[in-house]
């Protein structure tokens, strides 16, 4: 693995031809300095207008930088051939932009078509992606968009925007689109492709929970791309760097903290007698809350064969968000968690 980043940013501005109040050049963007790590998911999160889709357009030249660099694995993007460019680098977007007089193997193997690829390398990989984001071939391969439900046509998106194996891949609100249960449904489906392909991945949302539940590291941005905090998703919700980034987390941010943490065998008591379905040790603290909803304050704690390790109650949470908040510089905060996780299951 190199350390060299897949992609950064250098000093980049972008610069429209519209004028602010002050009569000076908007700048969408305004002197970006950011490094994306190769094989992890950076996601762009901020208010609408803060610059984070032009931020990504950029990246594959959609959006011409009036100054600085950018680079893709060491190479100055702007000394390149845009349509090159393009080709070398996949790209998702909310509302999928299928061809719809294309099947979905012919609009999957768009890519592959325009690289000279033979016939059957280019089914065999359609084939692959296809069976990649869990759509059979058998039954979905010969099938047009508008046969597809707005989740199956976004599946169709990412499998062609993956089909050459790109080293970065752009996602500018790809499942914002999709009604909300189909949408958690497509982030958990996307981050397993994700983990196995190790793809780089830069995705823009407005949505912070989105945001801490997808990535490896969050990028909250403000006017001007300003990057207000560059963290892991866990370090922005329990420690928020500035007010516009407390702000964007706002009154959410003991769920957020919930779906963060994770069950682990340090945290839960001695075995004793629990009613209600035992809870799996890796399992989401919020999940885990919820498991005494109907049940006595003690569950039972298993491993992944099913084995008894411990046993919960409301307390363990507690513990549990005490070793994941353990860096928290601000302890009434981290009080305020606990009373709310507690308040949660009483009432």
């Amino acid at each position: 693995m190199t350390d060299e980043p897949a992609i950064s940013f250098e000093h980049v501005r972008k610069v429209y031809d519209a004028r602010s109040k002050d009569g000076r050049a908007a700048s969408a963007v305004d002197d970006l300095t950011l490094e994306v790590r190769q094989h992890e998911v950076l996601v762009l999160v901020g208010p609408s207008g803060c610059g984070k889709s032009t931020t990504l357009r950029m990246a594959n030249r959609l959006v011409e930088p009036t100054s600085g660099r950018i680079r893709l694995e060491g190479e100055d993007v702007t000394r390149v051939d845009p349509v090159k460019l393009r080709r070398r680098m996949g790209y998702v977007i909310q509302n999928v932009g299928l061809f719809p007089h294309r099947t979905v193997a012919q609009n999957v193997a768009t890519v592959p078509g325009l690289l000279g690829w033979d016939r059957r390398r280019t089914a065999s990989r359609v084939d692959e992606l296809l069976d990649l984001v869990g759509l059979a071939p058998e039954r979905y391969a010969r099938r047009y968009p508008h046969e597809l439900s707005g989740g199956e046509r976004q599946r169709v998106g990412v499998a062609r925007a993956l089909a050459t194996d790109p080293p970065v891949l752009l996602m500018d609100e790809p499942f914002g689109a999709v009604d909300p249960v189909g949408r958690q449904r497509l982030q958990a489906e996307f981050a397993r492709i994700q983990r196995a392909l190790g793809t780089t991945v830069i995705l823009v949302t407005h949505d912070i929970d989105e945001a801490v539940r997808m990535a490896d590291r969050v990028a909250v941005l403000s006017t001007g791309a300003r990057i207000e905090q560059l963290a892991a998703p866990l370090d922005v919700v329990a420690r928020p760097a500035s007010p516009a980034v407390a702000e964007l987390v706002g009154r959410g941010r003991t769920a957020r903290l919930l779906a963060l943490g994770r069950l682990e065998l340090a945290d839960v008591d001695p075995v004793v007698e629990g009613s209600g379905t035992p809870v799996v040790l890796g399992t989401e603290l919020g999940e885990v809350l919820h498991s005494f909803v109907g049940a006595n304050q003690t569950v039972q704690v298993v491993d992944q064969r099913g084995a008894v390790v411990g046993s919960a109650t409301p307390a363990t949470v507690v513990r549990a968000l005490d070793r994941v908040t353990a860096d928290h510089p601000d302890e009434t905060q981290v009080t305020d968690v606990h009373d709310t996780a507690v308040g949660t299951v009483r009432s």
